[in-house]
């Protein structure tokens, strides 16, 4: 286990808003989120590379693009940069951006860009061989037509980590608010709950400021777990399992049942086609 941060390592230049989640150590011995575990040590981030790296030979990383889709604070994106990739972070939210961009700048890798955009808008900036969507899906008003776009998109592989909806009441929702759920409904014909995010009349200001919320849909849609898995096969997925060594622990995490989410990969075959 690596010590924690010294207060050394907390100088992020004050223009720059502070890091809400994710912690990369830049060059010169910043750590945008000091104290907190580093992405590049994250079983989350060695299960994305995992992937990837057995999909790609190492030769030819340098050609393969990676699309993380809303990148957040953009450190996932800069690990995949780091690891010899071409990397393009998608955000929507200038606040979020600045953070990306600090990252790019500190960094100053030619393989690694932001650029801000609605998610919605994915296909403007691909096609990629390989896609994050993490964190993401479930933020979504209508999200089986994401997954459609996703798939239009990926010419080899999807990394999809997702929040489901589940039949019965679920440990998860210790974590919101039990209104925040409507009863099982069918949207976009697949069975799942709508999730409030915020006030239908919310400001935008708020709506900019809600780091953790969807943009510009006052509730989401949360697909149960096995449409879900059908969806994905739907749009031409048809290699699709579950992955689960992005846990810390795969005997003693209990991540997946207490938060029902999980980390899906689909994938095609090389010319972009389903297998």
């Amino acid at each position: 286990m690596r010590p924690l941060s010294s207060p050394a390592m907390s100088a992020v230049p004050a223009h720059v808003p502070p890091f809400s989640q994710q912690n990369i150590r830049l060059p010169d011995g910043t750590e945008t989120l000091p104290g907190a575990p580093l992405i590049a040590e994250s079983a989350g981030m060695a299960a994305y590379l995992r992937t990837v790296n057995m999909l790609f030979g190492s030769a030819e990383r340098a050609n393969v693009k990676i699309a993380d889709v809303g990148c957040l604070e953009g450190c996932y994106t800069a690990e995949f940069a780091r690891a010899g990739y071409d990397a393009t972070g998608i955000e929507v939210r200038a606040v979020n951006m600045k953070k990306c961009q600090f990252v790019s700048d500190s960094l100053g890798l030619p393989n690694l860009r932001f650029v801000q955009d609605d998610a919605a808008n994915l296909a403007d900036h691909g096609p990629f061989d390989a896609v994050l969507c993490s964190g993401l899906l479930y933020h979504l008003e209508n999200p089986a037509a994401f997954l459609q776009t996703l798939a239009d998109t990926t010419r080899r592989v999807l990394l999809l980590e997702t929040h489901y909806a589940t039949r019965r009441r679920s440990p998860s929702w210790a974590l919101y608010r039990p209104w925040q759920f409507s009863r099982m409904i069918i949207h976009e014909g697949n069975p799942g709950r709508w999730y409030r995010e915020y006030a239908d009349d919310a400001p935008q200001e708020q709506v900019e400021n809600a780091l953790w919320a969807s943009y510009g849909n006052p509730r989401s849609f949360w697909i149960e777990k096995r449409h879900l898995l059908r969806r994905l096969l739907e749009v031409g997925f048809s290699a699709v399992y579950e992955q689960y060594d992005f846990l810390e622990d795969v005997v003693k995490d209990s991540f997946i049942q207490k938060r029902n989410r999980s980390l899906f990969v689909a994938i095609r075959d090389r010319t972009g086609h389903a297998i």
